[in-house]
């Protein structure tokens, strides 16, 4: 989702991220802040899986450790790698080569930490090294106090932000899920929860709290943000793009608990949005639906951390406006996806991270007219192996240096509706899989 604009665009985002109220989650702004390492927030040393102290953290703003100087509130990110699929690229679909590319996938610069007392911010600034364009990227901004109900601690805030589910402290939904880095030109399938892909192009302002450190509740509204305003923060094809109707509501429920060196969350979260397709307003609209329940399970004690989540959404389509002009066969569609990550480290240094992801949809030839079926359904099976050798306490360049390298592998049983010859080309879900050799240095 972002353009060419150069120059006095990314100017215009920086000073955003700078002057606006801004946010910080994963980076090494927040290890000098807080003055603990990377493993105190995340595991296996870097973001963005969160545990207990990560999410208190964001929960509270941004804010522990207290407001320091602005120039250590900024850092950078890069992110490369070599990336080879089975089969050569679809022709037209990049204009890397058709296979082993070497590409920097993305650069960041994020300004995060907090701003005052009990005001915090992450803001992020991005290159995207494939389109060869900048953008804003996740922006957070919050305010964060707390007081006492039945006699138990209530944290309570509002948030701002610009991407549904990037303020979540859990990694189960859409802005946050595993794989949190993956080839930046590797065939990817078409169909995902509308709420996915709402980011960077609507403002939302929420209200959230956790009483007790058990239950967590947050409601926010969504809108999607001016054109101009899109175009100068570098989002690509704003004038064309699906706009929302209205103000879409989001909501987040969570039940949390610690024991010994267990954690457990169980929570279920959920957009209700309106949309123009393609932001021509002349036949009315859709609705979309998301509903989703998802788990967390961690366990972390000596040199030993695993964690397990999973995530089920529904989503329910009312398409009269797609239908009406001829993008739609049906007037109602479905899809439901399903996400389940295992993960184990050792030392917060060596780690192993297995994933499943299923699509599943209504039969549509309208929507997806390549497929013999005319489904969205996908599914396929992530295997990612991964070494942070910084990110403690006692590596070298303490808070101001942390990197991982990771060998990644993606198998598709299933793309875009079929297994086999899936776009009517002889092209199979196979033929997409991928293997990617990464860099991602925080610094």
């Amino acid at each position: 989702m972002v353009t060419r604009t150069k120059g006095y665009g990314f100017v215009i985002l920086l000073s955003v991220c700078v002057l606006v109220p801004s946010m910080v989650d994963a980076v090494p702004a927040a290890s000098r802040q807080t003055g603990q390492s990377c493993s105190a927030c995340h595991i296996g040393s870097f973001g963005p899986q969160l545990n207990s102290f990560g999410r208190e953290f964001k929960l509270n703003g941004y804010t522990t450790g207290g407001v320091q100087s602005a120039l250590k509130n900024f850092s950078a990110m890069l992110v490369a790698g070599f990336e080879h699929t089975d089969k050569d690229l679809p022709p037209d679909s990049t204009d890397k080569k058709a296979n082993d590319n070497l590409t920097v996938d993305q650069v960041s610069v994020f300004y995060a930490g907090a701003l005052a007392t009990h005001l915090g911010i992450f803001a992020q600034a991005t290159y995207d090294g494939v389109a060869d364009a900048y953008s804003w990227d996740n922006v957070d901004i919050r305010y964060a106090n707390t007081t006492r109900i039945a006699g138990k601690e209530l944290i309570y805030g509002v948030t701002i932000n610009n991407n549904p589910s990037s303020q979540d402290l859990w990694q189960t939904a859409p802005a946050w899920m595993f794989p949190y880095v993956a080839s930046g030109i590797a065939p990817t399938p078409d169909a995902g929860p509308f709420m996915a892909s709402l980011g960077q192009t609507v403002g939302g302002v929420g209200v959230y709290s956790m009483w007790n450190n058990l239950l967590y509740t947050e409601l926010s509204g969504y809108a999607t943000l001016w054109d101009r305003v899109q175009q100068d923060l570098g989002v690509a094809d704003v004038f064309s793009s699906d706009h929302l109707q209205g103000v879409a509501p989001y909501w987040r429920l969570s039940l949390q608990h610690e024991f010994g060196h267990h954690y457990v969350s169980l929570g279920a979260f959920g957009m209700y949005a309106r949309r123009y397709p393609g932001n021509d307003r002349t036949a009315g609209s859709d609705s979309f639906l998301d509903d989703a329940i998802d788990a967390t399970y961690q366990y972390s004690a000596g040199n030993h951390a695993v964690s397990l989540s999973a995530t089920a959404l529904n989503e329910r389509q009312i398409l009269d406006a797609s239908l009406a002009l001829g993008a739609s066969s049906n007037q109602r569609d479905t899809l439901n996806c399903f996400n389940l990550n295992a993960s184990y480290y050792y030392k917060n240094t060596y780690g192993i991270t297995l994933g499943r992801f299923i699509s599943q949809g209504s039969s549509d030839e309208a929507l997806f007219p390549d497929a013999d079926n005319h489904r969205p359904d996908s599914g396929g099976t992530t295997v990612q192996i991964d070494v942070t050798p910084f990110g403690k306490n006692e590596s070298p360049g303490g808070t101001y240096l942390n990197v991982r390298f990771l060998v990644q592998y993606v198998a598709y049983d299933k793309f875009n509706g079929l297994g086999k010859n899936y776009d009517g080309t002889g092209r199979n879900a196979s033929d997409n899989n991928t293997l990617y050799l990464g860099t991602w240095l925080s610094f």
